[in-house]
């Protein structure tokens, strides 16, 4: 797995942060989501997809993206 820019949001809030595959993919490791899982997750965001899971919800970052202040999530 290679490292891609992410949006984050934790469910139930407007707020969002830019990060990282490997930040959220140790966050997800922590609250026992299995390798084959967390696999997915990651084929899903690469393809595009948006991704909720474990309370909180993700999308890959584009550069266009990460130099504006509000994500549609």
């Amino acid at each position: 797995m290679h490292n891609i820019a992410l949006i984050a949001a934790l469910e139930g809030t407007r707020h969002q942060v830019t990060t990282d595959w490997f930040a959220i993919m140790a966050m997800l490791k922590g609250r026992n989501m299995s390798d084959d899982a967390i696999k997915i997750v990651y084929n899903d965001l690469c393809a595009g997809l948006r991704v909720t899971t474990r309370g909180v919800t993700l999308a890959k970052a584009m550069d266009s993206d990460l130099d504006k202040s509000n994500i549609s999530i």
